[in-house]
């Protein structure tokens, strides 16, 4: 495997920033790191708090952290652990940054069947859920041909395509804002019963955590922040049809699903063994002050499609920019 290898780029979306680069692996490097995901084990990704598998939520996935900083390395697996160390090299490199050692997240889809009651798409999510600092996202395909219905692809319902008329694009921009303004609104709510919760002696605190149940979807404090969890589902539609929610809207993952089923307009990218993605999380050209978390840019909701032919594979790697070098300047650090 070589550090840089060549590839056709072409830009997505100009902004926000998604980019396409072919061939940014090769087929060896991509069945090295399948291979080593498999040896190091696979894990579910379902809901342990209602013991449910991702094969009952989402058709069944699976993820695996391949992280150089703590990997036991044997002589049988050292080349493929090469591919991991040379892939965050290139992730870096396609960013104008230094070479750095990262850890990679492997993923897996199982099949998805016609006669299945779940939906082809995966939940919609942006890439800084539960991790607001993340600035840029590698995503890079592990398996398929470019046949997005046998294969699986990505799909991102807010970004405008040449296929969308003027009102399509004005419908969809106000249901992907409607959909981050609320799971903000939610989370802003749930701190504030979050508060006065510890506000109360701990004689009485649990008792009431019992009254408040929602408390357990706050997710867990990271450097002092509790981030909000920026996933959406069928579940969410539901919640915004109603006639007295405050923003309603029409159904968004409902959307992403007609998208994956080929039957609604929108950018659509096939599973390609070796292409990449590249895209920018962050609100573009926001200055973000001290104590104060960066705006994730809502327009980058998207889900993966389940593949209809072989399990499909990714392979990905987030950026976060909010460590300083010596000189005081802004470097990205995973």
């Amino acid at each position: 495997p070589v550090a840089s290898r060549p590839g056709q780029r072409q830009v997505l979306s100009e902004e926000p920033r998604i980019e396409l680069s072919k061939a940014w692996l090769s087929q060896a490097e991509a069945a090295l790191l399948r291979q080593l995901a498999e040896s190091e084990l696979l894990q579910d990704v379902g809901n342990p708090e209602s013991g449910k598998t991702s094969a009952e939520i989402t058709g069944g996935e699976e993820w695996c952290p391949l992280d150089l900083s703590d990997a036991e390395i044997s002589p049988e697996d050292s080349q493929a652990w090469e591919v991991v160390r040379i892939f965050s090299e290139r992730a870096s490199s396609w960013l104008g940054q230094k070479p750095r050692e990262s850890s990679v997240a492997i993923g897996r889809w199982e099949t998805w069947r016609d006669k299945s009651a779940l939906n082809r798409s995966g939940h919609l999510h942006l890439d800084v859920h539960l991790h607001p600092w993340r600035k840029y996202t590698v995503l890079a395909y592990l398996s398929g041909t470019g046949n997005g219905e046998a294969d699986g692809s990505t799909v991102f319902p807010c970004i405008e395509t040449d296929d969308m008329d003027a009102k399509e694009v004005s419908r969809r921009q106000k249901l992907c804002s409607r959909a981050f303004r609320h799971l903000q609104s939610a989370h802003e709510k749930l701190l504030t019963v979050h508060s006065k919760g510890l506000d109360l002696p701990p004689s009485k605190q649990y008792a009431y955590l019992e009254d408040h149940p929602e408390l357990t979807a706050l997710a867990k404090e990271i450097d002092g922040v509790r981030p909000v969890n920026l996933i959406w589902n069928a579940h969410h539609d539901g919640v915004l049809a109603d006639p007295a929610a405050p923003l309603r809207s029409a159904p968004l993952h409902a959307l992403a699903e007609e998208m994956c089923r080929g039957k609604a307009p929108g950018l659509r990218v096939p599973s390609r063994e070796g292409d990449a993605l590249l895209m920018d999380v962050q609100e573009p050209g926001q200055k973000v002050r001290a104590g104060k978390l960066p705006k994730p840019d809502w327009r980058l909701w998207h889900a993966g499609c389940s593949p209809k032919g072989s399990k499909r594979w990714t392979a990905q790697v987030f950026f976060d920019d909010r460590k300083l070098d010596a000189r005081g300047e802004k470097t990205l650090e995973l």
